[in-house]
């Protein structure tokens, strides 16, 4: 019996301790997936967190870029180019802060500068996909310049926007402004999910911009009248591919499938002249599509901003991407460039007549040309005024000019403004020559503009463009390419903050690619290679003799166009499509001159632009909910 007693007891003690320790495994694995559940919810909610940042990060990005761009186009319909003051109104140091809030964010007032550009920024935003590809996560992006986006979406609880504000600025005195700089308060609501976790980061700040008188630089192309003088007609084709904005005081004429990366705008003037339209009620708002003829804006179906006419003129359907104004302002050339001559003799270069070659070059201590990675040490300008008689000058990075007399540098100015100025021609106007000299790739020629150098180039009569003229750091590389669908990729334009730029303008003659000439030394080699911005106010920039000749490749340039009528540059067989005479063109827009970069001097246009913008944060918090 007391075997058994005793078995009995170990049995239950066994039993016991089996359950205990049942009881331990039973806590230990459900501690062990609670932690894991928390562990998951943790990083959902710190995934969420990383989400709402980069949507606030994406959101400071559009901010600086497409946004910029929006409130650019607004600026020049909203600012006044007449009163003391872009925005607003009063005789004092500055305008009256009632004015300000009534042009830039009085709720009231449907044309106030915050109401148009919210509703720029909820196009852009509202219905767009944010979630990064790959995540089952979601970014929503919402930015406030009003107390409403996306329809009836309100600030939240405990969010308000200041009114808008004057920061600083003189008021116009008969000359333009220097700058006026205003600021408009925002918001920006950032929220992150994973699943049933939420973080949201708000914040606020003032999103601060500079209007003044903006560039002809800004312009991809620009046309006074859009026919070559001698009053062709031009049309916009296939291989048309601008990726910066496009403007003509006249219309323009499309067939089949052009692509415009940047704003088209037309003033729609029938007969345009140098400072004004001639006959306003006989204006042409609209655009000619081939086949079709001419389409009045108010015809245009299904929009006038999206015009489709697949199912009545065939393929001719230009690819209008950044929007298009058929009736815009008319943008007055300059009329004269006595401004860029008063900068050239003051602390700028100024030669009397013509000059029988003007070369840059980029060169190092040696002054030798810059090559295999080396830095540029000086800007070298050589002026003749015949073939043996030479001026060399050479410019540091401290604005610094210094003349070789002799043997010996002396200096000109410390404060050199970048204007080279000829009271004439410039027969040739070159780069270093190619290393061979009779290549063909615009690769072996070394930068003429060096990574620091900033130049305008001006003449009273024409300039003949006769060599490369590279930058030493450019901005972008590469051009615009259409695929075989028809998609197009712009060039990679990743070095925006670059410093150099190079600007060519004359008031009444041509900018001429030389060609066709019996000197060598008056044409540019073939596959010219030319970085810079490119103005004839009362002429073209043209391939000289563009019908005559050989096929010379291809015109790769950098900048923009700016010009009186369209120039030609080359004949193509119809049939083919290879070239007959002249040169092809590859242009790339300088995206810097969007951003209110340009060469020194350049001439300006008569209306308002963003000089700058600057993003003021006054701090962000996080939500969990």
């Amino acid at each position: 019996m007391q075997l058994k007693s005793n078995q009995g007891i170990a049995m239950i003690a066994a039993l016991m301790l089996l359950m205990v320790a049942s009881g331990i495994m039973t806590l230990m694995l459900a501690r062990s997936a609670s932690e894991s559940r928390h562990s998951g919810d943790d990083a959902a909610i710190v995934q969420s967190l990383m989400l709402a940042r980069g949507g606030a990060n994406m959101g400071g990005s559009l901010l600086q870029n497409t946004i910029r761009d929006r409130l650019q186009t607004i600026i020049e319909q909203r600012s006044s180019t007449t009163n003391r003051w872009s925005f607003g109104s009063g005789t004092g140091s500055s305008p009256t802060p009632d004015s300000v809030i009534r042009a830039l964010s009085d709720e009231s007032n449907s044309v106030s500068v915050g109401n148009l550009l919210q509703t720029q920024i909820n196009n852009l935003i509202c219905n767009a996909t944010l979630s990064p590809s790959g995540s089952s996560g979601t970014i929503t992006l919402r930015i406030y310049v009003t107390p409403t986006a996306c329809g009836n979406e309100v600030l939240p609880a405990g969010v308000q926007l200041p009114e808008a504000r004057f920061v600083r600025g003189n008021p116009r005195g008969g000359g333009g402004a220097d700058g006026q700089t205003f600021a408009l308060p925002f918001a920006m609501i950032a929220q992150g999910g994973i699943s049933e976790f939420q973080r949201r980061v708000v914040l606020q700040g003032e999103y601060q911009f500079t209007v003044g008188r903006t560039s002809f630089a800004k312009y991809a192309l620009f046309t006074n009248v859009h026919q070559t003088s001698n009053g062709g007609q031009i049309w916009f084709t296939d291989d048309t591919l601008f990726d910066g904005p496009v403007h003509t005081n006249q219309y323009f004429r499309y067939y089949r499938q052009p692509w415009f990366g940047g704003e088209v705008t037309s003033a729609g003037c029938s007969q345009p002249l140098l400072a004004s339209c001639r006959n306003n009620r006989f204006n042409r708002k609209g655009a000619e599509f081939y086949a079709a003829g001419f389409i009045a804006s108010n015809r245009m179906t299904p929009s006038p901003t999206n015009p489709s006419y697949s199912n009545r003129y065939g393929r001719h359907e230009p690819a209008l991407t950044a929007g298009v104004d058929w009736g815009s302002d008319f943008v007055p050339l300059p009329q004269n460039a006595l401004d860029q001559r008063a900068a050239a003799q003051s602390d700028g270069l100024y030669f009397a007549g013509n000059l029988y070659s003007l070369t840059l070059q980029a060169v190092d201590s040696n002054l030798r040309p810059v090559s295999g990675g080396t830095k540029a040490t000086y800007q070298l300008i050589q002026a003749c005024r015949s073939r043996r008689s030479c001026t060399t000058y050479r410019l540091d990075q401290n604005n610094t000019l210094q003349v070789l007399r002799g043997h010996s540098w002396q200096t000109l100015t410390s404060n050199f403004n970048g204007v080279l100025y000829a009271a004439g021609r410039i027969k040739r106007f070159t780069g270093p020559g190619r290393q061979p000299s009779r290549s063909t790739n615009p690769d072996d020629a070394p930068p003429a503009i060096a990574s620091f150098a900033q130049l305008t180039v001006v003449s009273e009569n024409y300039t003949r463009i006769t060599g490369d003229l590279k930058y030493e750091d450019p901005p972008c590389q590469g051009n615009p390419v259409r695929d075989r669908s028809g998609r197009v990729t712009p060039a990679n334009c990743n070095n925006l903050g670059a410093k150099n730029v190079l600007g060519v303008y004359t008031a009444a003659g041509d900018i001429l690619i030389g060609n066709n000439n019996r000197s060598s030394s008056q044409n540019a080699p073939d596959n010219v290679t030319v970085d810079g911005v490119l103005m004839s106010g009362r002429g073209v920039v043209t391939v000289e003799d563009y019908y005559l000749g050989y096929p010379r490749g291809n015109v790769s340039l950098l900048g923009g166009i700016i010009e009186y009528y369209y120039g030609a540059f080359g004949t193509f067989d119809a049939r083919s499509g290879r070239g007959r005479s002249g040169y092809g063109r590859r242009f790339t827009y300088d995206r810097r001159m969007a951003q209110g970069f340009a060469p020194p001097f350049f001439p300006t246009v008569g209306q308002d632009g963003v000089k700058s913008v600057l993003t003021i944060s006054f701090g962000q918090r996080e939500q969990v909910f």
